[in-house]
């Protein structure tokens, strides 16, 4: 198999609920497609928003289906220009992020958070994952060649059902390496970070100073998993504490370790990322997933 993949760019576009759709488009609204996207199930539509900030306002295209919680997605150029420090995240993980007010016409909503930056990332599904010899949460870099050639590092891996072999960058990215309309791009392992380790001690050297939550990432090793003590219970409350680990990677490695050792919950930074299948392992061990925050 091919070890390149295509690299979409990612413009600026929010995805809303279905509440908060009504109050912008009318009672009963419905999502209504423009076309189809690269991912299964996913859709731009005719819809649009404006986001607007005490310094600037922008337009946003909607992307269909409605979902659990509504989320704007700016590159660091459009974040600027609306006086915003969005943090660096995968989707869904919104906790900290700035907030903002979306219109339509004469409706209105304000969001008191929810407005990110994408980090970089690499969908597959489980069997592309598998020939490419990855897995989800896993790390890589791309190697882009052209004009500006460049070597972008920190791709998170998303694997699952829904997903569809493709790398999405946003537009700052794209233009810095002069990236091309449906261009293949390498995927490189980097030297000295180990992708597939279920520690995950190879992130911070993977994503070589990626600002996630508006700091950089410090190039040090995070612990294993660790089991209980033998003071601690085992059972619904057993607690493993992630929270002193900032920036950490959750990935469903961690929670399936986490299960075979005792824990029901796992306690996490606010600015820790938890990849989508780290998600669905956590609910299918029924294992609680809380932040420090709370």
């Amino acid at each position: 198999m091919s070890n390149k993949v295509l690299v979409e760019t990612s413009a600026r576009h929010v995805h809303v609920t279905q509440q908060d759709l009504e109050t912008l488009f009318g009672k009963g609204a419905a999502l209504t497609p423009k076309k189809d996207l690269s991912q299964p199930g996913q859709f731009a539509c005719n819809e649009r928003v404006t986001i607007e900030t005490e310094k600037g306002k922008l337009t946003l295209r909607v992307v269909g289906p409605a979902r659990g919680k509504t989320q704007v997605e700016l590159a660091l150029t459009d974040a600027i220009k609306l006086g915003l420090r969005p943090p660096i995240r995968m989707s869904g993980e919104l906790e900290g992020s700035p907030g903002c007010v979306l219109s339509s016409g004469n409706a209105r909503i304000t969001l008191s958070s929810g407005v990110i930056v994408a980090a970089r990332h690499l969908h597959m599904s489980p069997e592309e994952a598998q020939a490419f010899d990855l897995r989800d949460g896993d790390v890589v870099s791309l190697r882009v060649e052209g004009p500006r050639p460049a070597t972008l590092d920190g791709f998170i891996v998303r694997s699952g059902a829904a997903h569809r072999l493709e790398a999405h960058i946003d537009t700052d990215e794209a233009n810095a390496c002069a990236l091309r309309d449906g261009q293949l791009c390498r995927v490189i392992r980097r030297e000295g970070a180990d992708v597939c380790a279920p520690d995950n001690t190879g992130l911070a050297a993977a994503l070589g100073g990626m600002l996630l939550g508006g700091t950089p990432i410090q190039a040090a090793a995070q612990s294993p998993i660790p089991r209980p003590a033998q003071s601690e219970p085992i059972g619904r409350d057993a607690m493993l504490d992630l929270s002193g680990e900032a920036r950490r990677l959750i990935t469903e490695d961690d929670v399936r370790r986490a299960a075979q050792r005792g824990y029901r919950i796992i306690r996490y930074a606010p600015d820790a990322i938890l990849t989508p299948l780290a998600r669905d392992i956590a609910a299918e061990k029924r294992i609680e997933l809380a932040s420090a925050v709370h």
